[in-house]
């Protein structure tokens, strides 16, 4: 299923393209008491315009990012990719935006949004790295709207952990019933353990709430009182984009960075008063159909009414975690009750109107909102997870659908996998590369797993059925013929029979000739799509490791 995010109320032209520009502080309206963040776009005229969003939204904002008819376009932003050495970020000192001459001069107008703060420091080139204290808090302490709305609040962790503690280096952590269940993932959980034992990351966490309640007391909680914090306390090579103008690197968001210093445990559990255990028992297999094809768009509504506390919480596609963990542990949960569900066998699709192989997609709109849980309101409430969508378009009759979700299953179960995905037809002229009157179509998979090199995963799609294994490899592009499409070409040329079918022979020779290449099949089963996207997991894991 593709998933499209679109805000609504769009105030530009559905042409125009827009980027947003810079975010102010959170504010609270009077009459729901919803906090609420005002988002500076910039239009194509040099024109700035303000749009107010709910502030749980701001996880899912980006500075320099261009959306056109209320959609972001993921491959638009503005700024450059810059690798920052940092070896030691607690050098970093506040300063206003006002006093910055880059961001005064040139990038903002407007009283309110000079007195934003920055966190600012010198390289040893004589570069000033600015980066505005919202985008800190973005990406180090707010992954997502439930923490943004905690991080406003004196004692949240408090409130929604009622156990924690660690015993012969394993951590336990209890979470109560006011921590939505749903978005309690591996890579979250483990977010949150950080926030509670590295003392740099909850002292910026602390320092938001306290500073701000320090000038509350003074004016008033409705006004937008700009938000201070520290940067947490690690030396690591951070991956940035944004604008150099002179001197001065204006940092609009923190892609990746990868602290280096460990926690004080090597096992991480945790529960929910809504965690149960499992037990499966097998239920007879049934027949395998298509599964029509859905794209759901979630239109986040920007209304300042908070959602009813009753309505489920809605999952949106994921959005990338700036903080890459690269200490290994393991994490798991454990619950209560014991619950026995049938455990299917085999991949039983139906459609949303009983029809199969429909080639006409199902657009269904789901209005989602981004205010804090509350009484009233008739949207339900959203929460991202922590990834860009995975986008999977594919043809009903390209016989790759279930290879599709079997992918996307991959990529939201496995918070260290990065997933690139694309389609090509197969253009030969053999029997195999025709299916009735047109060309076979082959999907290809770039699987990157945290720590190790990348490995690609090939598939042919099979309307017919036909039977071909999934080929898993991986290779080191250290000349300029061993470029991907290469290897690919020489694949195809070389190891795939004209009937179809692999032969291991030229693929065993390919290392003698292709720095660290290394293969491996995956067959097709007749087990769920589920499963089929962890089989290849394993497996591609198996061939990079052995590279």
């Amino acid at each position: 299923m593709a998933e499209i995010v679109r805000l609504s109320e769009w105030p530009f032209d559905d042409e125009e393209q827009v980027t947003l520009w810079w975010l102010r502080s959170p504010w609270r309206e009077s009459i729901h008491r919803q906090w609420r963040t005002s988002v500076v776009f910039k239009r194509q005229s040099g024109e700035f315009r303000e749009v107010d969003f709910p502030w749980g939204l701001v996880p899912w904002l980006r500075l320099g990012q261009v959306f056109q008819a209320g959609q972001p376009l993921w491959n638009e932003a503005e700024g450059e990719i810059f690798e920052l050495a940092i070896p030691d970020s607690s050098m970093a000192t506040l300063s206003r935006a006002s006093a910055i001459p880059t961001l005064a001069n040139y990038l903002l107008e407007g009283e309110s949004n000079l007195a934003e703060y920055c966190v600012k420091f010198q390289t040893q080139h004589s570069i000033t790295i600015v980066i505005p204290v919202l985008e800190c808090i973005r990406a180090f302490l707010i992954p997502n709207k439930t923490l943004a709305f905690g991080l406003l609040e004196p004692n949240y962790f408090e409130r929604v952990i009622v156990q924690n503690e660690i015993k012969q280096g394993k951590l336990s952590l209890g979470f109560s019933g006011d921590m939505p269940k749903k978005i309690l993932s591996r890579s979250l959980v483990f977010r949150i353990a950080r926030l509670l034992y590295d003392s740099s990351f909850r002292s910026a966490w602390d320092i938001v709430y306290r500073d701000r309640f320090s000038q509350a007391s003074q004016d008033t909680w409705n006004t937008s009182i700009p938000l201070t914090t520290s940067l947490p306390k690690f030396a690591s090579t951070w991956h940035v984009r944004g604008l150099l103008t002179g001197q001065i690197l204006l940092i609009q968001q923190i892609v990746e960075v990868a602290p280096t210093r460990s926690l004080p445990f090597t096992e991480l559990e945790f529960t929910h008063p809504r965690i149960k255990k499992r037990e499966y028992v097998e239920k007879p297999a049934t027949k395998r159909q298509r599964k029509k094809k859905v794209v759901k768009e979630y239109v986040i509504e920007s209304e300042a009414q908070p959602p009813e506390d009753a309505k489920p919480i809605q999952k949106l596609p994921r959005l990338r975690m700036a903080i890459i963990e690269k200490q290994k542990l393991k994490i798991s949960q454990t619950g209560l009750t014991s619950i026995t569900t049938p455990k299917r066998s085999s991949d039983a699709f139906d459609t949303a109107d009983g029809e199969q192989n429909s080639t006409e997609p199902s657009l269904k709109s789901q209005p989602v909102n981004f205010s804090d849980t509350g009484q009233g309101g008739e949207t339900p409430a959203a929460e991202f997870l922590l990834r860009s969508p995975l986008a999977i378009f594919v043809a009903p009759d390209d016989g790759l659908d279930e290879f599709a979700e079997a992918i996307r299953f991959l990529d939201e179960m496995h918070w260290d996998a990065t997933v690139i995905w694309e389609v090509q037809e197969f253009a030969r002229e053999t029997p195999f590369a025709k299916v009735a009157d047109r060309s076979r179509k082959y999907a290809l998979v770039t699987l990157r797993i945290q720590g190790l090199p990348p490995c690609w995963i090939l598939e042919f799609g099979r309307p017919d059925d036909y039977s071909i294994s999934t080929l898993i490899f991986t290779f080191a592009q250290d000349r300029p013929e061993t470029t991907l499409e290469a290897v690919i070409n020489k694949m195809l040329d070389e190891a795939l029979q004209p009937n179809g079918g692999w032969n291991s022979r030229p693929l065993k020779k390919f290392s003698e000739t292709i720095t660290g290449f290394n293969f491996r099949w995956a067959k097709h089963t007749k087990s769920s799509t589920e499963e089929w996207g962890e089989r290849l997991y394993k497996s591609a894991k198996e061939v990079a490791i052995s590279n």
